[in-house]
């Protein structure tokens, strides 16, 4: 009977112990569900939730892809808002590391970093692309008024 109160036990505190080990270390997550998909994306401790709020659904409505599942992060680096987004795609990313700022990728970006610093009042947007987990960026665009 203890073995059995010893497993119950370990199998209730499963699901926490997987939730500490989840996303939680990119911060808080907001989600939406959009005619494609249930949208989702982190944002950290440094940003103010509303404005995480205003940059998701300014990428939302910008229909930024959603779809593919991968992580992304809204974040404050060295003051700066800072998108980190994944990317499974490697010869996307094979493309970007080649072309550098002559890459189409590269392009969308910049024109996803206006599109959401319109949306926030002007603030500069830098995107660091990362290859599939939030952890391993390979390219970063900085932002330029365009």
């Amino acid at each position: 009977m203890v073995g059995g109160v010893m497993r119950l036990s370990i199998f209730a505190l499963l699901p926490l112990l997987l939730g500490a080990c989840g996303g939680s270390e990119w911060g808080t997550e907001l989600s939406q569900q959009t005619p494609q998909c249930l949208a989702t994306i982190y944002h950290s401790e440094a940003v103010d939730p509303a404005l995480a709020q205003q940059v998701f659904q300014a990428m939302i409505d910008g229909q930024y892809n959603f779809a593919s599942g991968l992580p992304e992060q809204i974040d404050r680096v060295d003051g700066r808002l800072t998108l980190r987004l994944g990317n499974d795609n490697e010869e996307s990313m094979a493309s970007v590391l080649a072309n550098g700022e002559d890459d189409g990728v590269v392009s969308y970006m910049r024109g996803l970093a206006s599109h959401v610093s319109q949306a926030v009042g002007g603030e500069p947007v830098d995107i660091v692309l990362c290859r599939k987990v939030l952890s391993e960026p390979y390219y970063t665009v900085v932002w330029k008024m365009l």
